[in-house]
């Protein structure tokens, strides 16, 4: 059977030489353009290959950044990748939010491909959910926030932007020297960014102890003036934690303080105002939050130790 070929333009003759003239000379006049523009820097310096771009974060963390830039190029479709199980989706078209076709789009939203990236790396689905509800993971190792800077950040760690942990519209990973992997928007696709390129960094979230040393702070306001001990399960008083905004780290399960309607299992481990560093003060002296209920001033959940 014979198969219809297109004709094909010519490769030599006056028409063919006229065509390569005219791209020579748009060529030369790029050339001059970028020359007469030599000194300028742009805005951004190139992103760099995507991949884990500092040492010190978990192999988990490090795999979760390796199954993310393998996701590079996955077209942006809002609320893809909230499935059942983690993977690219049809979106939804919600043309208020700028995705008027997205219900047509397979891929990744921002907190699709988060979890989609994790899900690879560790075979299991340990980050669910929209922004809102992965800035409250209840595995989370370590929480900072953007008073604390970029400097503890270690590849893998979860960043979100906005101004509220209710209020966070975006996320993406972490991969080191001030850049990140992200699903950006509705258009777009993954891709590499420097992580100056968003304005509006509220806090971050470590879901597998790194190897390097970090001291994260959560700020919860405590009344009134509590006692402290050397373990949650201790009856030995070690010191005393004033009342107002105290800085614990972590938190473990223990004796119960409190009454059968008012009480608290949690322990909160702090440096106190009177006594040793690293005691532990009960949660049920936190004024924000309720009944075995471990929360900072953010309403962030305070990681187990």
């Amino acid at each position: 059977m014979t198969t219809y070929q297109p004709a094909q333009p010519a490769r030599n003759g006056p028409a063919a030489t006229a065509v390569r003239l005219i791209a020579l000379a748009a060529l030369l006049i790029g050339c001059l353009v970028t020359g007469a523009a030599a000194g300028v820097q742009p805005a951004h310096a190139a992103a760099p290959v995507c991949g884990v771009l500092a040492p010190g974060a978990a192999p988990q963390a490090q795999a979760a950044v390796t199954q993310a830039c393998g996701l590079l190029g996955t077209p942006y479709s809002w609320s893809g990748g909230h499935g059942p199980t983690p993977g690219p989706t049809l979106g939804v078209c919600d043309p208020a939010n700028g995705a008027p076709n997205d219900c047509n789009v397979v891929g990744l939203d921002c907190s699709g491909m988060v979890r989609y990236a994790y899900d690879l790396a560790v075979g299991t689905d340990v980050v669910p959910g929209p922004t809102w509800e992965q800035i409250q993971n209840a595995g989370q190792v370590a929480h900072f926030y953007a008073s604390d800077g970029t400097a503890p950040l270690l590849p893998g760690d979860l960043v979100f932007f906005g101004t509220t942990a209710a209020g966070v519209h975006h996320v993406a990973i972490y991969l080191g020297q001030g850049y990140i992997v992200e699903s950006p928007y509705s258009g777009g696709y993954v891709q590499v960014a420097p992580m100056s390129s968003h304005s509006d960094y509220y806090a971050a979230v470590r879901l597998y102890p790194g190897t390097a040393a970090t001291s994260v702070h959560y700020w919860a306001d405590t009344a009134p003036n509590a006692p402290v001990y050397a373990s949650a399960t201790s009856t030995a008083q070690t010191g005393t934690l004033y009342a107002g905004t105290n800085y614990v780290y972590c938190k473990v399960w223990g004796r119960m303080i409190g009454n059968s309607s008012v009480y608290n299992h949690w322990w909160l481990r702090t440096d106190p105002d009177v006594g040793p560093a690293g005691q532990y003060v009960s949660a049920y002296y936190l004024t924000l939050w309720g009944n075995d209920q471990a929360d900072d001033n953010n309403g962030i959940v305070i990681p187990n130790c």
